[in-house]
């Protein structure tokens, strides 16, 4: 054995795990021997198979155990092993861990709402990512589809059930609020009013939403206290924000679901319906036909849509009381203002995680809102009226001009710094003056160029809200062309 079976078994251990690693290749003279029939020796059986599988086996239990980050790895290894050499190992059925797994996803289902609140959602990059520190802590805590995925594989797939289950408690409780900030009669006064302005204006021929009244009536809007102290548009900001969080969460989750399950497709004999399950429940037809039915079900059930089933229930809601909730016909004419409000929170979040002394939440991204507020508009049946405000090119000609202006501006400004430099040059009594002169246009050319940075920042920042937007869009594509 030491000298024939150990040099295999340790030679297949080595190609998975290189194979694992994304190098190796198969050795055929492995695969063979593998294959072959049973050895005897001196009235001794010898399988390699056999020999192979349980060295195997006990080294991927005995290493689990010592590393339980190191399951995932075994089990991809487990599964190139049947592909390449025919080797059935067993599941050592020790509980799945990962270094990647971060904050335990049943953690946060038990209070979700404390976790929206804290996280903020990437879109880019399908994960949260929380705001502030706890103190002394050098790290944020992140979440992602990863994370959901090495739950479910220890907890097992009954988790998202409720899972769903709670974000659709907690988005009525978040939509609730949201209807109730709209149902506020000051608020009501000045969407109406808004909406109005704005009918007028289309029926004028101007169609474009002007930036100059989206600022000033995010600044009436601001006048408006809430009970806890912040101006209704920032608590309209945070409600659909949090809205956006649980829709994201909700998409991560069947990510990760699907993830599972793709995991665990290798292990399947066929992707079809299966023929010929029951051959073991000959002359019990009703077994054999109960067991048929079970197993195409569980393979031909299409994949549930969260995001979709929760946008088709609150919309439902919505239509069966149409004239209790008219005031949520003049929400579009809100998003303008709402906009401006997070930009000018996501530049203060920026700004924030620079600094030592945080006095507030710092962060870098903030797609909750972008996808909270394309799913309340779905939901309204509104986005195609949003879209009539021409709100992202009413902001791109309004940067143009302000950037046009500066430039004159800075010309302008060093025409008259060069003429100022020239002066003190032709002068001898008055070059002390000249020089103050010189140093007042170099404050102002530095003004200036702080002018231009803001300008920049403010662009950048509504951009990245137009892709967020327009990409929180596509989720409720199929759900737009029906509704809206």
């Amino acid at each position: 054995k030491k000298e024939y079976l150990e040099p295999i078994c340790e030679t297949i251990e080595t190609d998975l795990r290189l194979t694992t690693s994304g190098a190796g290749g198969v050795d055929s003279r492995l695969r063979k021997l593998i294959i072959s029939p049973p050895l005897y020796f001196c009235q001794t059986k010898l399988d390699v198979k056999t020999e192979v599988e349980k060295y195997l086996e006990k080294i991927f239990y005995d290493l689990s155990t010592l590393n339980l980050n190191d399951c995932n790895t075994y089990t991809q290894m487990r599964t190139i092993a049947n592909e390449r050499y025919g080797l059935n190992l067993t599941d050592p059925c020790l509980p799945d861990g990962s270094l990647d797994q971060g904050v335990d996803f049943i953690d946060i289902l038990r209070d979700l709402n404390l976790f929206i609140a804290k996280y903020n959602y990437d879109l880019i990059e399908q994960s949260f990512v929380e705001r502030r520190p706890e103190r002394g802590a050098k790290f944020l805590n992140t979440m992602n589809v990863k994370c959901i995925s090495a739950s479910f594989k220890q907890h097992g797939l009954g988790v998202v059930s409720s899972a769903v289950d709670v974000c659709y408690k907690l988005l009525a409780k978040k939509f609730q609020l949201f209807t109730d900030f709209l149902a506020d009669d000051n608020v009501k006064s000045l969407l109406s009013r808004e909406f109005r302005w704005f009918q007028n204006q289309k029926s004028d021929g101007n169609a474009i939403y002007p930036f100059g009244r989206a600022s000033s009536f995010a600044q009436e809007v601001k006048k408006l206290e809430a009970e806890s102290g912040i101006n209704r548009l920032d608590e309209c900001r945070v409600i659909i924000s949090e809205m956006g969080n649980i829709i994201g969460l909700s998409r991560m989750i069947r990510a990760a679901k699907r993830t599972v399950l793709s995991d665990e497709m290798p292990f399947l004999p066929s992707h079809a319906s299966p023929t010929g399950t029951t051959k073991g429940l000959q002359g019990k037809p009703k077994a054999m036909e109960g067991v048929d039915d079970t197993i195409s079900a569980v393979l031909e059930q299409p994949d549930p849509d969260f995001v979709r089933t929760f946008v088709n229930v609150f919309r439902g809601v919505i239509q069966t009381s149409k004239s209790e909730n008219a005031f949520m016909g003049s929400f579009y004419c809100l998003v303008p203002a709402l906009c401006l409000c997070w930009m000018e929170a996501s530049i203060q979040g920026k700004e924030m995680m620079h600094k030592k002394n945080i006095t507030r939440d710092g962060y870098y991204t903030d797609d909750g809102f972008a996808v909270g507020l394309a799913f309340a508009l779905s939901v309204m049946g509104q986005t195609r009226t949003y879209e009539s405000l021409h709100w992202f090119k009413s902001i791109q000609s309004k940067y143009a001009a302000d950037e046009e202006d500066l430039l004159e501006k800075k010309k302008a400004q060093e025409v008259k710094r060069n003429a100022k430099i020239a002066a003190s040059k032709q002068s001898t009594w008055f070059s002390s003056g000249a020089e103050d002169n010189t140093q007042d246009e170099d404050d102002e050319m530095t003004i200036l160029q702080m002018m231009g940075k803001r300008l920049d920042g403010n662009r950048r920042e509504m951009a990245i809200l137009f892709f967020a937007l327009n990409g929180a869009q596509a989720f409720f594509k199929d759900i737009r062309s029906k509704g809206n």
